[in-house]
């Protein structure tokens, strides 16, 4: 039923073509100006209507009303599907219109032949058109062979390749074919087909229905009609919002919606109990896992530039970028990058798992685990009113309270970086479940001073300085001490030398333990 839906429903002139309008337009004009080339590529993700256009401009130069009018005087640029010409086209049974699929056709032996029948006039058209599909699967050989017939090709036969995969396609034949690129659909026009086409099929859809079909087919609008297909085949003459998430395993766009709401608020129990309603319906979880992940790369890429919604047209709704315009302002691109990365991670670690929601599960406590909730007892955030009166933990005495020098212009705020440095212990445990490798840099690193909004830390090695300059990492560590010690701080690392360099007259204050020692004698078994 899908295929045939989708052939049923397949564009025969420009004006039936969805999106690709710059391609439409200029196709159009080189046949009203009579500058038709010889050989075109058409590069794109599938379903975004490459050969359909394909088939639409062999009609269109071959149309014999078109031919009658002294083409291209009479400035014809649709084909007029009622002659000979355009009707056989229409039915596949034109000799002169040859459509050759390169993935089972892959040989030079293949392509030898072609050139050999390259060379035989039309047996009713004015022009033969050679469609090769997937041209990028052609060996290398092949390619060869095809370039020479691309080369010099007879002035009856005109070329359209084909391909998902551009990059793949040998330089020397992209010198000689004029490029199109195909763009994916925006959701609004796959939405604005499917409905016209629920319309000739007589069934109703719901709104939210179409749009779910319409984010799946992720901008091809051959694999959209291919699932309206699937669900017109229940024969249902109303299709509910329900039924399509069932049959493609997917959850509504409220239910996503929510279920982000409960992490970016840091409702874990309430993130937990939509898991289990969600069990309880029958998701399929993998299905869930790909849609939460691109439901996050969205509110990154929108959280870093929102100029950038418009690029993802073909696969947001306005209502999606609108609820997700609301949610990136709650929430950092540290904390997006830590949700996709622990949900990816665990989605690998469990996809052999035979309980299909664990990774969920799994990635939620780990996110607890680093972030207070509404219900956990993780540290609390230390608002400024209350660093006054802050008692410095027993740590404190662990490692040695720096001190600027006489008439230095380092940090103002001494009672900061008392503060930081006092927690600098759990500053650091709290990140060995999140990055136990970047723990350990931080074990290996020191806090020496506060200047202006930054926290210099002094590091052994120029390695340790690079972990901690990485962008990611050095955000998380800015977030660990923002909620350890309500401090809003940048941090900067810099290796001994360069630390001694700047700061050539920096003296260090001794611990009270390193002082005990100095006074009464003796050395330090353990701290």
């Amino acid at each position: 039923m899908s295929s045939t839906l989708y052939r049923k429903y397949r564009p025969a002139t420009f004006s039936e073509v969805i999106g690709q309008k710059h391609v439409v337009q200029t196709l159009q004009n080189s046949i009203k100006s009579g500058r038709i080339g010889q050989a075109y590529l058409f590069a794109g993700p599938r379903g975004t209507g490459k050969t359909s256009i394909a088939r639409i401009f062999a009609k269109t130069i071959n149309c014999a009303t078109n031919l009658e009018t002294k083409f291209p005087s009479g400035n014809k640029s649709e084909p007029c599907l009622k002659c000979d010409s355009c009707k056989n086209i229409l039915d596949n049974r034109s000799l002169d219109i040859i459509e050759i699929d390169a993935a089972s056709h892959t040989g030079v032996d293949n392509i030898r032949e072609l050139r050999e029948t390259v060379q035989l006039p039309p047996s009713a058209l004015k022009y033969k058109v050679y469609i090769i599909d997937e041209v990028h699967m052609l060996s290398g050989g092949a390619f060869n062979a095809l370039l020479k017939t691309l080369e010099e090709p007879p002035a009856h036969v005109i070329f359209i390749l084909a391909t998902t995969e551009v990059h793949k396609i040998p330089e020397t034949i992209l010198s000689r074919v004029q490029r199109f690129d195909f763009t994916r659909l925006t959701v609004e026009e796959i939405i604005k087909r499917l409905e016209e086409i629920a319309k000739f099929e007589k069934v109703k859809v719901d709104r939210e229905a179409l749009e779910i079909i319409a984010v799946n087919s992720e901008g091809g609008m051959r694999n959209a009609e291919s699932l309206l297909g699937q669900i017109i085949a229940l024969e249902d003459k109303k299709i509910t919002t329900k039924e399509v998430e069932f049959l493609l395993g997917t959850i509504s766009e409220k239910e996503l919606v929510d279920f982000v709401d409960a992490i970016i608020e840091n409702n874990i129990s309430e993130a937990f109990s939509r898991i289990g309603a969600l069990r309880e319906s029958g998701i399929d979880f993998k299905n869930f896992g790909k849609s939460l992940l691109n439901y996050l790369r969205q509110m990154l890429v929108l959280k870093i530039n929102p100029e950038l919604g418009k690029k993802l047209s073909y696969e947001l709704t306005k209502e999606r970028l609108e609820k997700i315009n609301k949610q990136i302002s709650s929430i950092e691109i540290s904390e997006i990058l830590d949700l996709i990365n622990t949900l990816q991670e665990n989605i690998e670690k469990f996809k052999n798992s035979p309980i299909p929601q664990l990774y969920l599960e799994v990635s939620l406590a780990k996110i607890t685990c680093r972030r207070p909730t509404s219900t956990n007892t993780a540290v609390p955030k230390v608002r400024p009113s209350e660093k006054k009166n802050n008692t410095f933990s027993a740590k404190k005495q662990k490692m040695a309270p720096l001190q600027k020098s006489e008439g230095s212009t380092f940090g103002n705020s001494g009672e900061d970086f008392d503060l930081v440095f006092s927690r600098w212990p759990d500053i650091i445990e709290s990140l060995k479940s999140y990055n136990h490798s970047l723990s350990s840099v931080l074990k290996m690193s020191q806090p020496m001073l506060i200047e202006g909004k930054y926290l210099i830390l002094r590091t052994k090695y120029s390695f340790y300085n690079d972990k901690i300059t990485d962008t990611q990492n050095r955000l998380t560590i800015e977030k660990a001490i923002d909620k350890i010690t309500g401090v809003d701080l940048k941090v900067k690392a810099m290796t001994e030398k360069e630390f001694s360099s700047q700061y050539p007259d920096f003296k260090e204050k001794k611990s009270l333990l390193q002082e005990a020692v100095d006074i009464f004698g003796g050395k330090i078994v353990k701290e």
